[in-house]
């Protein structure tokens, strides 16, 4: 997956935080970021997790260091506290409350897939990647409509990052996946988008072969990266989620 690889020449990587806990890689992938984007309540996120003073050996954190370029949504969660800190360092607030049809995710989505001409920060192509914090955990309808919006916006590569795991979509056809070991493993797992679909895989403890998947049959889950290095390979006729285990063990402050 690869989520915080270097992104390709010319082509930009944004970062998307939803409400919910910060994964312990924030730092690293907020430094990572050309553009940083809060939906709606993600700036409450923010704002309280990176005010609590946590960072451990790597210092303290100050919320300075942590402006979104962009707050957007319905708006009905942000507080006003929360707007006031952030517009007087800049931060561009959007209401979008006049579309009740898509999530705050989608919406930021929306706003990264867009030309400049319509409003957005786009086209989809620019990006490298669009990594989204705050993606699973908590209320189950908010991770299976994340994992819905993948299906959404095919056009750009989302990868949703909770607490402990992270989970891209992986196309029909053949694909390679290349875990970043230091962080990445060793459990991981496929589940088809939708399905059914069958699947091959390589570099697996427990490798796929022709498998017909589906939900009401197979998926894999609490499979293994095999060896300490190398790639996934995978062949399938369908979409599939790609989810492995993230180590906490990463710098928080931001490079």
């Amino acid at each position: 997956a690869g989520a915080a690889g270097a992104a390709g020449a010319g082509r930009r990587r944004a970062l998307v935080v939803l409400n919910w806990t910060l994964p312990a890689a924030m730092g690293q992938l907020w430094g990572a970021a050309d553009v940083r984007l809060c939906a709606d309540g993600g700036a409450n996120r923010l704002f309280d997790e990176i005010g609590k003073g946590q960072g451990g050996a790597a210092g303290r954190l100050e919320r300075g260091d942590y402006i979104p370029d962009i707050i957007l949504g319905d708006l009905d969660s942000l507080r006003p506290e929360v707007r006031d800190f952030y517009k007087s360092h800049g931060t561009k607030v959007e209401d979008l409350s006049h579309d009740q049809d898509s999530t705050d995710m989608q919406k930021a989505l929306e706003k990264l897939r867009r030309p400049p001409s319509a409003d957005g920060l786009g086209p989809a192509e620019a990006w490298e990647e669009v990594i989204v914090v705050g993606a699973t955990g908590g209320r189950l309808d908010h991770e299976l409509s994340n994992i819905n919006t993948l299906l959404l916006y095919t056009d750009l590569r989302v990868v949703l990052v909770g607490e402990s795991s992270l989970a891209v979509r992986v196309p029909a056809g053949r694909a390679r996946i290349y875990p970043l070991r230091d962080v990445e493993g060793p459990t991981c797992g496929l589940v088809p988008l939708p399905g059914p679909l069958r699947a091959s895989t390589s570099g697996l403890r427990w490798n796929l072969d022709d498998a017909e998947m589906k939900f009401g049959g197979l998926i894999s889950t609490s499979n293994c990266l095999e060896g300490a290095e190398g790639t996934v390979d995978v062949v399938s006729d369908g979409d599939l989620l790609w989810t492995v285990e993230l180590r906490s063990s990463v710098p928080t402050k931001p490079p």
